[in-house]
């Protein structure tokens, strides 16, 4: 049932440049292709939500495993400002670095929505469920820490970038309810320091969890009783 809600991460790469592509915020689309009205637009994010939809009825929270989508030539352009051969980017660097990025991104969303019992997250669809569907496209690793560059150093003021593309959906019906797309960078420093795998994935843990953070902000605030 859940292979309808399939990644085209092409689709969404093409989306993701669309929307955040725009010079200003009163570019940006004020209806969505499938109706959903715009919430929120700004130079880093844009959100979209359907009319009327009432996130309270939803009480259990189904997240699928994340798809991961380098930016377009980030190899190639990485590769061409390398003189030495064990500096640059092969391609089960690249296949790892993506398993690597979604296994964290998996973990970390989980963790934040699993701090409250009142709404488990589930592995099977049921009534009032709550469907969200991640991928992060564009990402763009600063200095990778290659697993064959011996002892070579790699510095860099920050990590990286990477943009969000989240989807929210009714799991019975499959309705979209909610779109948002966010860019972000890690480890935004004013100096250089050296890149690691640990310090990279440390950057890379604080950008994913800020998103999850934002969501489950905005998911709790949906549950709370409704004053008069």
């Amino acid at each position: 049932m859940l292979k309808k809600y399939g990644l085209k991460l092409s689709f969404i790469a093409l989306a993701t440049s669309m929307v955040l592509g725009c010079t200003t915020t009163t570019n940006v689309p004020q209806v969505s292709p499938e109706g959903m009205n715009l919430k929120k637009s700004t130079k880093s994010t844009v959100a979209y939500i359907k009319e009327g939809v009432d996130f309270s009825e939803y009480k259990k929270v189904l997240i699928l495993p994340s798809a991961v989508a380098f930016k377009k030539d980030w190899k190639r352009d990485y590769n061409r400002n390398q003189t030495s051969i064990s500096t640059r980017v092969r391609d089960e660097d690249v296949i790892r670095i993506k398993a690597d990025v979604a296994k964290l991104f998996d973990e970390v969303f989980k963790e934040e929505f699993g701090k409250n019992a009142k709404f488990p997250i589930v592995d099977k669809i049921s009534s009032n469920t709550l469907l969200i569907r991640p991928a992060i496209v564009d990402l763009d690793v600063a200095a990778p820490d290659l697993r064959t560059a011996g002892n070579i150093k790699t510095y860099s003021s920050e990590t990286g970038q990477a943009t969000l593309f989240l989807e929210l959906y009714d799991g019975v019906s499959g309705e979209i309810l909610a779109r948002a797309v966010s860019a972000s960078a890690a480890g935004d420093n004013s100096y250089y320091q050296w890149a690691t795998r640990v310090s990279n994935r440390a950057d890379a843990k604080r950008m994913i969890r800020k998103w999850a953070k934002a969501l489950r902000t905005k998911y709790d605030e949906a549950h709370m009783p409704k004053t008069k």
